[in-house]
C-alpha cells in the first residue's frame, strides 16, 4: 500500500451543474494536485450532469436537499460528513488516520510544497480553519505571489479534520451554497472541546464576486444562535465551581435575551399583519453583533498553522 493510501486525503465539495466548468476544473485539479481524492454531493436531479462532466470526482447522491427553505437543491452539510465518513472506511486504516475536508467549489489551491503533508499533521485531533484570498480572476491562480500583505476572508470557505472528528457534528439546518456554515462549524468543534487552527497563509484563491443573500439569511442566523444556546443548555447547572457559577449567570442572560428580542422580531403584527418593524430592527442587530462576537469567539482561540512557500533543501 502506497504512503498516500495508507493516510487518506479526502476532500467533499458540491459542483453546481452549469457553472463555469473551466473554473470548476481548475479548482478541482489543484485540489488533487494537493493529494485529494475529491467527492461531490449532489441531488439525485443534478448527479447525472456532474458524473459526466467531471469524471476525476466521485459523485455521491445526497438523501435530500434544503431547497425547500433555501431554494436551490443545496446539500445538508452532514450529508457531506456522511460521505466523508463513508470514504473513509473504504481504507483499512482507523478514522483518525483517516484527513477529510470540506470545500467551496470555487476555491482553488496554490501549489504550496508539502501542503498534504501539513494538512495530515496539524489535522490530527483538531479541526484547520481556511480562510481565503481574493483575486479579479481566475487567470491569477497561477501567475499569484505572495506579497504578505495578503486580506483574508472573514469566514472560512474549506476545513479538514481528522475522521474521528466526523461525529463530533449533528445534523443541522446548515447547507452549502448559504451561510453560516463556515460558523457553525468551528463553534460546534470548539464547544465539543476540539482545538482549532487556522491555516493564516495564501494557500487558497477566490475569484471576488458579489454575494447576494434572501430573507432565508434570518433562518440560518436563527439556527446558529439556537444551536450555540442548546449547546451551552448541556451543560449549563453541571459545575459547582465560582467559573461555573457564572458561565450559568451569563447563558441564562443570553437565553431571556435572545428569546425576548427574536418574539418581537417574528411575532405577527394586529390582524396577523407583518411583525414590528422596530422589532425586525432589533432582531438583525442583534444577529449581526452576535455574528461579530462568534467571529472574534473563533479566531481568538485558534492557533496559526504555519506553511513555508519553498520547499525545505534535500
Amino acid at each position: 500500500m502506497s504512503a498516500s493510501a495508507a493516510t487518506p486525503l479526502i476532500l467533499a465539495t458540491s459542483i453546481v451543474p452549469d457553472r463555469d466548468q473551466a473554473l470548476h476544473n481548475a479548482t478541482i485539479d489543484s485540489w488533487r494536485a494537493a493529494g485529494c481524492t475529491v467527492i461531490s454531493v449532489n441531488s439525485a436531479k443534478e448527479a447525472p450532469a456532474i458524473r459526466a462532466a467531471y469524471p476525476q470526482v466521485t459523485v455521491v447522491e445526497a438523501a435530500a436537499t434544503a431547497e425547500r427553505f433555501a431554494h436551490k437543491p443545496v446539500p445538508y452539510i452532514h450529508d457531506l460528513l456522511k460521505a466523508l465518513r463513508s470514504a473513509c472506511a473504504q481504507y483499512d486504516v482507523p478514522p483518525a488516520h483517516c484527513t477529510v475536508g470540506i470545500i467551496n467549489a470555487d476555491i482553488y489551491f496554490r501549489n504550496v510544497p508539502h501542503l498534504a503533508d501539513t494538512l495530515r499533521r496539524e489535522a490530527r485531533g483538531a479541526l484547520i480553519l481556511g480562510p481565503r484570498v481574493d483575486v479579479d480572476a481566475s487567470a491569477s491562480f497561477t501567475s499569484f505571489r505572495p506579497s504578505g500583505d495578503e486580506s483574508y476572508s472573514v469566514g472560512y470557505d474549506y476545513f479538514f479534520m481528522s475522521g474521528d472528528l466526523l461525529d463530533d457534528f449533528a445534523d443541522s439546518p446548515f447547507c452549502m451554497g448559504m451561510p453560516f456554515w463556515d460558523y457553525w462549524m468551528p463553534l460546534a468543534a470548539l464547544l465539543g472541546g476540539r482545538p482549532l487552527k487556522s491555516l493564516n497563509a495564501p494557500v487558497a484563491l477566490h475569484v471576488t464576486h458579489d454575494t447576494r443573500w434572501d430573507d432565508s439569511i434570518y433562518l440560518f442566523f436563527h439556527s446558529l444562535v439556537a444551536y450555540v444556546i442548546e449547546m451551552c443548555r448541556k451543560t449549563s447547572g453541571k459545575g459547582t465551581s465560582a467559573e461555573a457559577r457564572q458561565f450559568d449567570l451569563l447563558f441564562d442572560v443570553l437565553t431571556h435575551l435572545y428569546g425576548g428580542i427574536f418574539a418581537r422580531g417574528t411575532e405577527p403584527g394586529a390582524g396577523g399583519g407583518e411583525p414590528d418593524p422596530a422589532g425586525i430592527a432589533v432582531l438583525a442587530d442583534f444577529y449581526d453583533r452576535f455574528q461579530q462576537v462568534a467571529v472574534h469567539h473563533i479566531k481568538s482561540r485558534a492557533t496559526t498553522i504555519a506553511v513555508t512557500e519553498t520547499a525545505p533543501p534535500s
